[in-house]
């Protein structure tokens, strides 16, 4: 007889690999670099970022975030 793995033992090892992947997903970007990318110009001093408001695309911020890369399709953008 071939046991089945119980349906508590499948969600342990479910939550445990999620957990272990979740963090390689996210982004830690500076102060610096999200002004930039939003046209700004950045005082480290001061922590403070100045810029004259403007409508940016998505695609737009993407490309000036660490020469990232936008697909319009997937709706996501990737930084390098």
């Amino acid at each position: 007889m071939i046991r089945q793995p119980s349906t508590a033992a499948m969600t342990v090892v479910a939550i445990t690999l999620l957990a272990l992947t979740g963090c390689a997903g996210k982004v830690r970007l500076s102060g610096k670099m999200m002004c930039e990318a939003h046209g700004g110009t950045y005082d480290a001093a001061g922590r403070q970022c100045t810029y004259t408001a403007q409508t940016l695309s998505a695609k737009q911020i993407c490309q000036r975030t660490s020469d990232g890369y936008r697909d319009d399709v997937a709706r996501f953008g990737e930084l390098n």
